[in-house]
């Protein structure tokens, strides 16, 4: 009988926690405390008390007179976590019994130096708005914060209270939000002989843990009651989700100062930034502000701007109602009056824009968008408490009422989109924007299947999309490319919580099929089949005369905002096309759909518009594709990745192609690829390295049998910053972009917790491991370990499957190659032995003979396949 290799693979993988669920259904959620202390200012005594959960160790900060420095301590977690913060008060020493401490956060070191974390993030209700609580504490024992904290690693308390006065605090943390279970007790698994590669993939599947929120732990940004209306504590505002076609109006409600002051919007568009009013106050004077962006304090980029502002003659006093209302009509000056008297006029903007093209505008406070028409929101500022009720919106000059609520029902939240999740969500980004888009699923959701197995989170995104989504073939429209994780899906026809594009509604179809490959949900494609139809059908429209979609503005819009707009033909928007083209065949030719006609309709027509990007789109001077029809000097990464990915370019242009990738590689700190070559013009962007577009590069070139060392720097150079663990950025999660120099791009805005960047993980168990499903739900799969990595002799891991667990271990060493495999019994599997492995071959066993034959082998319907290869 043929022998075997003997594995020497040492030790085990540990036992999953669980099987099919990313919360855990074992996982008992425990407060989250910090593993050490990094400094203190200030008077503070016996810090490492924050480091125990003993209520009777305890950490005091005091402050001996107001002129004293305020006392904080800076503690850190170790790597990033989620969740709503908490403190344990065990005593208070002041005048009034009351203190206020602050409780900020920061994913990297440099955020928390700051008094306000790194923060805000006012793009989404998804969190706080704020990357800092106030506690006002005015007795002992508890204090939770209203609102999630999604991603972080240090955290700094500070007593704010003039003194003297001191606080006396047994723990301080959060509340989990999100599943913590190690990432080596997950469902997927991966391990090989090079510990940093397993570190890799944990910090991308720790990332997934951290962007998937379950069904209802989103609490929302105000809290209503019956007489005393909305309450709001710094939260950015929000809009009401059925104004987006007013035009002219008065908006009025009554409202309260708590503390600071209070927030409203008009003529706000979805998701844009938009005129905000500030009501500023202080026992000296009450100030009235315009400002363009979604909040008053400064952040990276969606700068806001102050454009006016005016001191009103009567003092505002806090806690006393106040009748305030704002005209806006046509181009006239805004007029804001406070119990029937005017207290100000501001003049509106010069620059007409709309839609995405309001970031683009380069605002002072002289030039400044106009807006035609909008919603109505109200809010918070940065330090900012309030309340509103009785808010009434009438048209000009009909004086129709538009919108009346008393704010002070549950039904309020569901008005202006910041209910409680009604489904589970996987977000962009765990810190921001904390918002379903779909292109960042593109990646993400594969990482998920293979690590956490919680595919019912991209599938709560999909279904929200869907039901948002009107599009068939008789209407032909786009597909949405996220919705508000507080929207109430109870309710249709809002003209607010919608971005639309060409390329996200084709990233939406792209994660539709991946979701069905992984999952065989069958269902869900019965769901989205007809919206996918008008889908289909509106990209038809937007057709040149060659077969190219050509889209211009909003249609435009990308997920690389900062690159600018890829307006007219653009490569790899049909690309995308391509590739959608051929996924619907799929689908459409699937058990769920039975429509053969149609399928073969999509695949012959996905052949001609990928001969129409060589035809058109190719450049031969430049012997590489072109971005635009107009953009036509500059090497794009993210092109030639789909380009290469789905086959487009024909082998006789392969070659000149491929060695285009390094030209991408000349201005990097470590010679990891830019998304565009430093000579792209028209314009140029910003020297950005960015890992969505590397994780499907390098899953090209795997596909296009790139060299293995060369596929090996990109893996390696791009993530290699992440995996520092000396640097102040690091977080053990996967950040959105970097730098040329490898830092954030774009600093504290980065998100370093982001599913953009997550694509090792999958790539690991994809193409080192080699699992991946050939036919819906793993019902057949292929095991084919095709990239070589230096110093990678063995792996083994696990993918999980609707079915069951597909365990694979493999080891090359001097004497053979061997590969064991055990899949859930009645699957149809093929185990495809390497190039490199075959060449080598002397012999083959496969179970317990000696065989000939070709390299790829079948797995029988009893899972199990022991295969070695003698050198």
């Amino acid at each position: 009988m043929a022998k075997h290799l003997d594995f020497t693979i040492p030790g085990s993988l540990p036992r999953p926690l669980y099987q099919n669920h990313a919360f855990g259904r074992d996982e008992i959620p425990e407060h989250l405390l910090p593993t050490k202390i990094h400094s203190t200012s200030g008077s503070v005594t016996s810090a490492d008390a924050l480091l125990t959960r003993s209520l009777t160790e305890t950490l005091v900060l005091t402050r001996t007179s107001a002129l004293a420095s305020t006392p904080s301590v800076i503690a850190d977690f170790g790597f990033a976590v989620a969740g709503i913060p908490f403190i344990h008060v065990s005593a208070i020493d002041a005048p009034g019994g009351s203190v206020v401490v602050d409780f900020a956060v920061s994913e990297g070191y440099p955020g928390i130096k700051l008094d306000d974390g790194d923060g805000p993030y006012p793009f989404s209700a998804g969190a706080d708005t704020s990357r800092k609580a106030r506690f006002r504490i005015n007795h002992i024992g508890y204090h939770d914060a209203k609102y999630i904290q999604g991603s972080q690693r240090w955290m700094k308390i500070t007593l704010v209270s003039p003194g003297p006065c001191s606080v006396t605090i047994a723990l301080a943390g959060f509340l989990p939000a999100t599943s913590n279970v190690p990432v080596d007790r997950l469902p997927g698994q991966f391990e090989c002989s090079d510990s940093s590669l397993n570190e890799l993939w944990g910090y991308g599947a720790r990332t997934i843990q951290l962007n998937c929120a379950p069904v209802r732990t989103i609490p929302p940004p105000w809290q209503v009651s019956e007489d005393m209306g909305i309450l709001v504590d710094s939260q950015r505002c929000n809009s009401y989700g059925w104004g987006g076609s007013w035009t002219d109006y008065e908006a009025e409600f009554d409202a309260m100062v708590i503390e600071g002051g209070l927030a409203w919007t008009v003529r706000q568009g979805g998701g844009m930034p938009s005129i905000l009013f500030q009501l500023v106050t202080n026992e000296k004077a009450t100030v009235t502000e315009m400002w363009w962006g979604y909040y008053n304090k400064q952040q990276t980029t969606l700068v806001p701007v102050l454009l006016a502002s005016a001191e009103i003659s009567t003092l505002v006093g806090q806690n006393e109602w106040y009748r305030i209302k704002t005209r806006c009509v046509g181009e006239e000056p805004f007029v804001i009056s406070i119990n029937g008297t005017e207290v100000a006029t501001f003049k509106q903007g010069n620059v007409k824009a709309e839609g995405m093209s309001l970031i683009a505008v380069s605002v002072t406070n002289s030039n400044y968008p106009y807006v035609p028409k909008g919603s109505v929101g109200i809010g918070a500022g940065a330090d900012q408490v309030c309340r509103f009720r009785n808010m009434l919106v009438r048209s000009v000059p009909s004086q129709q009422v538009l919108y009346a609520s008393g704010l002070n029902t549950p039904a309020v939240l569901s008005d202006f989109g910041v209910g409680w999740n009604q489904f589970p969500f996987i977000f962009d980004g765990a810190k921001r924007d904390r918002y379903p888009w779909a292109a960042d699923i593109i990646t993400g959701g594969k990482t998920l299947y293979y690590s956490t197995a919680g595919s019912e989170y991209v599938r709560g995104n999909i279904v929200a999309s869907m039901l948002r989504c009107k599009a068939s073939k008789k209407t032909p429209g786009l597909l949405p490319g996220g919705a508000p994780p507080g929207t109430d899906f109870n309710r249709s026809g809002d003209s607010m919580f919608t971005i639309l594009s060409v390329n996200y509604s084709l990233y939406l179809i792209l994660v539709i099929y991946d979701y069905w490959m992984f999952t065989g949900d069958n269902d869900l494609l019965r769901l989205c089949w007809e919206r996918i139809e008008g889908c289909l059908e509106y990209c038809k429209q937007k057709l040149n005369e060659d077969n190219l979609i050509h889209v211009m503005g909003m249609d435009a819009g990308d997920y690389d905002y900062y690159n600018g707009l890829q307006q007219g033909v653009s490569t790899k928007r049909n690309a995308l096309y391509v590739a959608v083209l051929r996924a619907c065949s799929k689908m459409a030719d699937s058990e769920a759909i039975r429509d053969p006609l149609t399928a073969a309709a999509l695949q012959s027509f996905a052949d001609a518009v990928a001969k129409a990007i060589v035809d058109k789109c190719y450049n031969p001077s430049n012997g590489y594709f072109n971005i635009t029809d107009t953009r036509t000097t500059g090497f794009q990464q993210e092109t030639h990745a789909w380009l290469l990915r789905l086959d487009i370019v024909p082998p006789e242009l392969k070659k000149k192609i491929l060695p285009h990738f390094a030209s991408l590689c000349t201005a990097s700190h470590n010679s990891a690829p830019l998304s565009f070559s430093p000579n792209t013009t028209n314009p140029s962007p910003p020297p950005v390295i960015s890992p969505i577009m590397s994780a499907i590069h390098v899953d090209a070139a795997v596909h296009a049998g790139d060299e293995h060392s060369t596929v090996e720097k990109y893996l390696r150079r791009v993530w290699e910053p992440m995996m520092d663990k000396d640097s102040e950025h690091f977080t053990g999660t996967t950040w959105e972009f970097l730098t040329a120099q490898g830092k954030p791009y774009k600093g504290d805005f980065c998100s370093y917790a982001q599913l953009f960047s997550c694509g090792p993980t999958w790539l690991l168990s994809a193409h080192v491991l080699g699992v991946a499903p050939l036919k819906p739900g793993f019902e057949q799969y292929r095991v084919w370990p095709k990239l070589r990595l230096a110093g990678v002799s063995w792996a083994r891991g696990t993918v999980p499957t609707p079915v069951g667990p597909i365990d694979v271990a493999w080891e090359e060493k001097r004497e053979g190659w061997r590969l064991s495999i055990k899949a859930p019994r009645g699957l149809d599997g093929v185990v495809v032995v390497p190039d490199e492995v075959w060449d080598r071959k002397k012999e083959i066993i496969v179970g317990a003979a000696d065989v000939n034959g070709t390299k790829e082998l079948e797995v029988g319907r009893d899972g199990v396949l022991e295969v070695t290869v003698t050198f």
